[in-house]
C-alpha cells in the first residue's frame, strides 16, 4: 500500500494525537470528512458550513490537517502521543485488517501469516489496533511524567489494597452452602424448612417462571407439608432497589420466617437484597451496597437455581440496580450467602437454547475471571475454577443442542455452583465491571453481556493472562508450544462456542454519550477490589469499549 495522494507531510506524521478544527478558519468545504477513513469530522453548523472533530474518536493520523486548504485543522496538544505500535506475532492470524486501514502503508505481510509494521512508515494513529479482531496489536503511549507517576501510584494503591484484602479474606469465614442435588431434589425442601422451624416462607421468583408454571411443584410440596408461603414474582431481569423494597414489604406483612429464591440470578439477587433489608429494615438498599455493610444474620435462606450459570446460590454478592440512577452496584457480605442450595436438573430441562448458552458462558466467565485474578485464591478456589471449566468444556454444547440431556444439565449446575464459589473469594474482573454497566444502562441480560465480553477482555489482557489461561487450556486438553499459543486456543474455543450458539460478537447498543459513564462506573466497581491481571487506565478502558462496539 502506498501513501495517500493527498501527501502526508513528515510534520503531521510526528504529531501523534487528536486534532481540532479552528471554527474561525473552517469554510465547510468537507475535505476533512471526505479524507477521513473513519468519518470523524462531522458538520455541526449548517448555517455557517462548519465542521467539528470528536476528539474521543479521532485517531490522530493528521490526514485531515494535511488536506485542509485553509489550515483550519490543528493538533490538540492536550492529548497523549503514541510512542510505539507493534504486532504480537503469536496472536496475529494474518487477516490483513491492519493493512487495509493503514493509510501509511506501514502494516504489511502475507495473508494467513503474521503481519509486521514498518516503523519508518508508521505515523502511529493507532487505528490498526482498534480494528484488529484478535487484539494482536499493542499500542504504547507516551505520557507526561506527572501522569505516569500519578497512575503508577494509583496502581500501587490498588495492589496494596488487594494484598490487605487477601489477608482479610482469611477472617471473613467464607463457606460453601450445603447442597442437595439430583432429579426431584426440590421435593426435600419443605421437610427441611419444617425441621428448621420455618412455618411460613417468602418465595421469590419471576413472572416468566410463573407463566411457565415452574414453581407449581414447589408450591404443591410446601402445601403438602403444611408450610405456608407468600410469593413475590415481579422481579426485573436486572433486579432493582424498588424490587427489593416491594419484596421486603410482602415478607414483613406476612410474618415470614425464611426466604426461598427460585430462578436465575435475578430472583436470587433480589432475595439476597430482601434478606439484607430484613436484617436492617431502616436502611435503604443503597446504604447496604458495598463491602461488609450487612454484617448481621439474615433469615434462613434457600436457593433453587433454574438456570446453570449465575452461581448466585453460592455467592456473597447481590447486584442491584438503583431505580433512580440506573447504576448497578453490589451488596457484598458473607451474611447474605444462602444456607442451602437445591440443584435439581429437572428444573433446567425446559430452558431455551439461548438461555442455556448465555448462562453457561456466565458460569465460564466466573471461573475464568476468578482463576486469572488468582491473588485472593486458595488452592480450593483454583481447584473449583478448573473443575468448572472442564465441566463446561464437556457439557455446555451438549446441553445447548439437546436440552433433555439430564446428565449434561446436572453437570452444568455443578459447574455453575463451583464457579460461583470460586469467584466468591477470587472475585471477578472487567468482564463483570463493564457488563454490569451495560445491564444498568441498557437492560442487557447479565448472561448475554458476560458472553459477549469474556473473550474480548481476556485478549485485551495480553501476555499478563497467558500463563493462567494456558493452565486452563491444559485442563481442557488443549495443546500448544507455549503459554501464548495455549491461551489463544482457549480464547478461540470460547469464540467458536459463541458462534455455534449464535451469540453476538460485539455490543450494538452503546451510545457515544454514555461512554464516559460506562468507564466511570466500570472503574469504580473494579478498582481497587478486583485483582485483575492488568489495571486499566481511563484511556485503556475507552479503547476497549471502542473495540467491542459493533
Amino acid at each position: 500500500m502506498t501513501e495517500k495522494k493527498s501527501g502526508f507531510s513528515r510534520q503531521h506524521r510526528e504529531v501523534d494525537m487528536a486534532y481540532i478544527i479552528d471554527s474561525s478558519r473552517c469554510v465547510g468545504c468537507g475535505a476533512c470528512a471526505y479524507e477521513c477513513l473513519f468519518g470523524v469530522p462531522q458538520p455541526v453548523d449548517t448555517e455557517k458550513s462548519r465542521y467539528h472533530i470528536d476528539r474521543e474518536k479521532c485517531a490522530g493520523c493528521g490526514q485531515c490537517a494535511a488536506i485542509c486548504p485553509n489550515g483550519a485543522i490543528l493538533p490538540d496538544f492536550t492529548q497523549r502521543k503514541i510512542k510505539n505500535v507493534t504486532i504480537d506475532r503469536d496472536k496475529c492470524i494474518g487477516c490483513s485488517m491492519c493493512s487495509r486501514v493503514c493509510k501509511a502503508g506501514a502494516a504489511h505481510g502475507e495473508i494467513k501469516e503474521p503481519f509486521e509494521i514498518d516503523q519508518k512508515k508508521c505515523f502511529r494513529c493507532g487505528q490498526c489496533a482498534l480494528k484488529c479482531p484478535k487484539g494482536a496489536i499493542n499500542v504504547e503511549y507516551e505520557e507526561p511524567e506527572e501522569v505516569k507517576g500519578g497512575f503508577s501510584m494509583y496502581r500501587l494503591y490498588c495492589r496494596i489494597f488487594q494484598a490487605v484484602m487477601k489477608v482479610a479474606n482469611y477472617f471473613l469465614g467464607y463457606r460453601m452452602p450445603e447442597y442437595i442435588e439430583g432429579p426431584g431434589s426440590i421435593k426435600k425442601l419443605p421437610q427441611m424448612l419444617k425441621e428448621k422451624g420455618a412455618g411460613k416462607v417468602l418465595v421469590v421468583t419471576d413472572n416468566g417462571l410463573m407463566k411457565l408454571g415452574l414453581p407449581e411443584g414447589l408450591f404443591a410440596a410446601l402445601e403438602e407439608e403444611g408450610v405456608e408461603y407468600a410469593v413475590y414474582s415481579d422481579v426485573n431481569p436486572n433486579p432493582t432497589s424498588d424490587n427489593v423494597e416491594a419484596g421486603f414489604k410482602i415478607y414483613r406483612e406476612n410474618g415470614c420466617q425464611a426466604i426461598v429464591a427460585m430462578g436465575g440470578g435475578s430472583p436470587m439477587d433480589c432475595a439476597k437484597g430482601i434478606g439484607a433489608k430484613a436484617a436492617h429494615p431502616k436502611k435503604t438498599v443503597a446504604q447496604l451496597q458495598g463491602i461488609l455493610k450487612v454484617h448481621k444474620k439474615i433469615p434462613l435462606f434457600f436457593a433453587i437455581p433454574t438456570t446453570a450459570g449465575t452461581g448466585s446460590e453460592t455467592t456473597v454478592a447481590a447486584v442491584i440496580t438503583d431505580s433512580a440512577t440506573h447504576h448497578k452496584a453490589s451488596i457484598n457480605d458473607p451474611s447474605i450467602l444462602p444456607k442451602y442450595a437445591v440443584l435439581d436438573p429437572e428444573l433446567t430441562m425446559g430452558l431455551p437454547p439461548f438461555i442455556t448458552s448465555t448462562t453457561g458462558l456466565d458460569a465460564l466467565a466466573h471461573a475464568v475471571e476468578a482463576y486469572t485474578n488468582h491473588t485472593y485464591n486458595t488452592p480450593l478456589e483454583n481447584d473449583l475454577s478448573k473443575k468448572a471449566v472442564r465441566l463446561i468444556y464437556d457439557n455446555l454444547l451438549k446441553a445447548y443442542h439437546d436440552g433433555s440431556d439430564l446428565e449434561a444439565r446436572q453437570n452444568m449446575q455443578k459447574a455453575a455452583f463451583f464457579a460461583g464459589r470460586a469467584f466468591t473469594r477470587g472475585c471477578v474482573g472487567y468482564v463483570h465491571a463493564v457488563g454490569h454497566t451495560l445491564g444498568g444502562l441498557y437492560g442487557v441480560a447479565h448472561g448475554k453481556a458476560m458472553s459477549i465480553l469474556l473473550p474480548h477482555v481476556m485478549r485485551e489482557f495480553g501476555s499478563k493472562a497467558h500463563k493462567r489461561l494456558a493452565e486452563l487450556a491444559d485442563v481442557c486438553g488443549m495443546e500448544g508450544k507455549n503459554d501464548a499459543e495455549k491461551a489463544d486456543k482457549f480464547i478461540r474455543w470460547i469464540e467458536d462456542m459463541k458462534k455455534e450458539m449464535d451469540i453476538p460478537e460485539y455490543v450494538d447498543m452503546i451510545k457515544d454519550e454514555d461512554v464516559e459513564q460506562i468507564i466511570a462506573w466500570a472503574m469504580k466497581e473494579a478498582n481497587p477490589l478486583y485483582p485483575v491481571p492488568v489495571i486499566w487506565k481511563h484511556d485503556e478502558l475507552a479503547r476497549f469499549i471502542a473495540r467491542i462496539r459493533a
